[in-house]
């Protein structure tokens, strides 16, 4: 287990005495780990059951879908590089991935992005061809900026 700590703050000593708060320290710490690069932390709290009541994919907290992005981020990154669990982090990346491309489909104007991304990962992940993968990376990255 990996705790967060530095000068703001220590883990250890964070008192998180209710679900909300300890969704949202979930939550940051999920994030954290994508985007620092600690992705088999973030897929190892994905895995973890809990506090999903306050982070549901399907309502929720208007801040869940990024949440779940970052989630399903770190479960594809993770498939790429820990091949003895690669069914499990693949099996969990899908399920999240397919809800956010429900999402898309509904109209969700936050998600197709996120989508997008995830759509580049999962070919990586698939070993799909080189220049086929760039292109995913590349709309991804063009519909990011967008906005």
């Amino acid at each position: 287990t990996v705790e967060l700590g530095g000068k703001a703050m220590d883990e250890k000593e964070v008192v998180i005495l209710t679900r909300p708060r300890h969704a949202t320290f979930l939550y940051v710490k999920t994030v954290a780990s994508s985007l620092f690069g600690r992705y088999e932390l973030g897929a190892h709290l994905a895995i973890e059951k809990g506090d999903l009541e306050y982070l549901k994919i399907k309502g929720g907290v208007p801040f869940s879908k990024v949440f779940w992005f970052h989630r399903c981020l770190c479960l594809y990154a993770t498939a790429r590089t820990n091949k003895t669990k690669k069914k499990q982090f693949k099996a969990q990346a899908k399920r999240i991935h397919k809800e956010l491309t429900n999402a898309l489909k509904n109209k969700n104007p936050n998600v197709p992005h996120h989508a997008s991304l995830l759509n580049a990962e999962k070919a990586a992940l698939a070993q799909k061809k080189n220049q086929d993968v760039k292109k995913l990376y590349n709309d991804a990255i063009t519909m990011s900026a967008r906005g």
